[in-house]
């Protein structure tokens, strides 16, 4: 048992590469070709209905700004500040802002459930002898259940620790106005969350835990390698943000295509690295090495 943990040990991206880049490729044809389309309208398509929602929605929030710094820079103007708090145009801020949330949440619930499914569908391809369809969405529902629980609790989770937190940077600010800089490290510290429940997912695919159990489980195999997990996950924050640079002139239209087009790539590769680094974390080595001489 000391031997295999001492062999458990996840590598760098790079040994990783040439398996995680394949993302065009499971073992039964035209799954990932028909899961690629459907990523790809989920992004693309509810990005395009959103749109004219954002516009609308900057024009109400330029309105409230413009109140809102008229009632801070002389607070005798609080008369004109409720005055706009109660009108239609803040109406239609509240009405809007919710829409366009409701919409992302959507997007999002669909995009994790679509990078869930073939999260397992590669899982199989790495292990089982027999490989189809029916094998893919036999896993997927079996986990399909616990994996809901799981994200429903988990975000719940997140949202009340980011509430706290933005309070309490709100009182710090308060006192010190220098703080504010503690809001430029925020996406540290959701890429640490991240390493550290990196496998909160694949765990849910791969055995009969629980819902609450599941917090143990993908901690307890996270630690000890999150440093090289930290460095392969930042790999994949690099690609996300170099597609979001991704803008051709004017054409809005082209430029969100291209970066939900290079999103959906980037995050199918994600998948196949979190599921190759699982099979580092929890099988010997030489099961790894059989898996790398199969897929070469």
């Amino acid at each position: 048992m000391n031997n295999m943990q001492r062999q458990a040990v996840i590598k760098h991206f790079t040994y990783y590469f040439r398996q995680m880049m394949k993302f065009y490729e499971l073992k039964v044809p035209r799954v990932p070709q028909v899961l690629f389309i459907l990523l790809l309208a989920v992004l693309f398509g509810i990005r395009v209905l959103v749109q004219p929602l954002i516009v609308e929605l900057n024009i109400y929030y330029q309105q409230f700004l413009t109140a809102y710094s008229d009632f801070n820079s002389a607070p005798e103007n609080v008369d004109a500040f409720m005055k706009f708090m109660l009108s239609e145009e803040y109406k239609q801020f509240v009405e809007t802002t919710l829409k366009v949330l409701g919409i992302v949440a959507i997007q999002y619930a669909l995009t994790i459930l679509l990078s869930f499914f073939y999260l397992g569908a590669y899982l199989v391809d790495l292990e089982a002898r027999e490989v189809s369809f029916a094998v893919y969405m036999k896993k997927f529902l079996a986990a399909l259940p616990r994996f809901i629980g799981f994200q429903v609790l988990f975000h719940i989770g997140i949202g009340i620790l980011g509430l706290l937190f933005s309070v309490f940077i709100s009182l710090l600010i308060l006192i010190l106005p220098l703080m504010y800089i503690v809001v430029i490290f925020l996406p540290f510290a959701w890429l640490v969350i991240e390493v550290i429940f990196i496998f909160k997912e694949i765990t849910l695919l791969d055995t009969g835990v629980g819902i609450f159990k599941n917090f143990a489980l993908s901690w307890k195999l996270s630690a000890g390698n999150r440093f090289m997990i930290g460095r392969n996950i930042f790999f994949i924050v690099i690609l996300n943000m170099l597609a979001n640079m991704l803008v051709v002139g004017s054409n809005i239209l082209l430029s969100l295509f291209i970066i939900s087009f290079i999103e959906v790539i980037v995050l199918l590769i994600k998948q196949r690295l979190i599921a190759l680094m699982y099979i580092s974390r929890t099988r010997i080595e030489k099961d790894n090495n059989a898996i790398k001489h199969e897929e070469d």
